[in-house]
């Protein structure tokens, strides 16, 4: 047998049984040196501390089920000792290098990188770096505006938790920059920009709502404001998430917005302790928790309620967050705020998940979008629910796992597009 069919064979065997989900046996098949490329090859933001081969095998695999859905097929295209394996998926394929040694694989990794989106038309719209002055800091930007001769409707985007770079994603998900060049390509101008944290420590006594979010994003619409080819008469506030949630206090605090576009965010800031049942499929993909992870879940409702309750100091660390960003928190109610303001809002909640596996986070996420459907929103306000998308707004097969943005994808065009209908149509109201 020729070293390039024994390799063929090595390649096939190994990739079939990760497809199949044979993660164990996958992982048995790879060298010493292999099992440590691995877990040493696996993004470390998606990874976990106890990571051995087989469980990161099995990472990707749900990473890659999540985006594209069942497995259909291996293909496979071996020189020398190193292999390009194309994995099929009913939505799609994803692409991995495998290296072989004598002693089995030594090596198998993605590289994945980012793809614009297919509703955007990059001959639509121009991009230029800026900057936002925040006051004490300067933040950097990036302005989107559709060619031709204005005035445009404009938006500011707003991050969720954890997004600090202008993409809203460094890696092959970039959710900000989708939104941008989706809005603009039907003619609607954007701003997006760096989280302060991204650069800027923010003291404790210091970490609250207004200071993490809402009074750079307030800056962010005055610099948007002023930029030629904007209709000032027409800024929007758009935010994902932990910014949507914030969207209806920025507005407040701007005072004269045309309309608010609230993400996926939550209709109450603080996570209710009778909700805290979701919490248990972070410990395990099942929710099969063992007595040390029920533990944990119950002292993390204790701290939900204490956070509700308003029980704890400001200097306190909670949920990884000091108590002045709950304190915060408590002090505001966004469907409240947002149903007293004079501007519409568009709420685009999503639902991926079967309620028989998880019936906790279904009711929840169907709570949520309750909580928006029935609020007192000024006319012209719009609340949808996307059923088949994920948090991060792209189309998702249950059982939904973060590793699947390590891939890539897009924001679902449905979301888009119904966001830049809706601003058309309240930028004249």
């Amino acid at each position: 047998m020729t070293r390039t069919r024994k390799s063929t064979e090595t390649v096939r065997e190994f990739a079939t049984l990760f497809l199949d989900g044979s993660f164990e046996d996958a992982a048995a098949s790879l060298s010493d040196d292999g099992r440590d490329a691995v877990v040493d090859s696996f993004p470390a933001e998606f990874g976990e501390a106890e990571m051995d081969a087989a469980d990161a095998l099995e990472a990707y695999w749900f990473g890659l089920h999540s985006l594209y859905g069942d497995p259909e097929g291996v293909d496979a295209s071996v020189v020398d000792d190193e292999a390009t394996v194309e994995f099929a998926f009913a939505d799609g394929t994803e692409t991995a290098t495998v290296c072989v040694a004598d002693d089995g694989v030594a090596g198998f990794s993605f590289d994945p990188s980012y793809e614009p989106p297919a509703y955007a038309d990059r001959d639509a719209f121009t991009e230029r770096e800026t900057t936002v002055d925040a006051g004490d800091v300067e933040l950097d930007g990036v302005l989107t505006v559709p060619e031709g001769e204005g005035q445009f409707p404009a938006v500011v985007l707003v991050h969720g938790a954890g997004m600090h770079d202008p993409d809203g994603g460094d890696g092959a998900y970039k959710l900000l920059r989708d939104v941008a060049w989706g809005l603009a390509s039907e003619g609607i101008a954007t701003l997006r920009y760096a989280n302060r944290q991204a650069e800027h420590e923010v003291p404790d006594d210091e970490y609250t709502l207004d200071r993490v979010v809402v009074d750079d994003a307030v800056a962010a619409l005055d610099a948007l404001a002023a930029v030629e080819g904007v209709d000032d008469d027409a800024l929007f506030v758009a935010g994902h998430s932990q910014g949507g949630m914030a969207a209806p206090r920025i507005a407040e605090r701007y005072g004269d917005v045309a309309g608010i576009v609230n993400l996926d965010g939550p209709p109450r800031p603080i996570l209710d302790p009778e909700d805290a049942d979701i919490i248990k499929y972070e410990f395990d993909r099942d929710g099969d928790l063992d007595e040390e992870q029920q533990a944990q879940l119950e002292e993390d409702r204790e701290t939900y309620r204490r956070l509700n309750a308003g029980e704890f100091d400001d200097d306190e660390t909670l949920m990884g967050r000091p108590g002045s960003w709950f304190r915060s928190l408590l002090a505001y109610d966004p469907t409240a705020t947002a149903s007293d303001l004079d501007a519409p809002v568009f709420v685009a909640n999503t639902h991926v998940v079967d309620p028989d596996e998880k019936p906790e986070i279904d009711a929840f996420l169907r709570k949520n979008h309750e909580g928006w459907r029935t609020a007192d929103l000024p006319a012209g306000s719009r609340v949808e629910l996307y059923e088949g998308l994920s948090h991060l707004l792209q189309p998702a097969h249950e059982p939904w796992t973060p590793v699947s943005l390590y891939f890539g994808g897009n924001v679902s065009e449905r979301v888009v597009a119904d966001v830049a209908e809706w601003i058309d149509a309240a930028a004249t109201r």
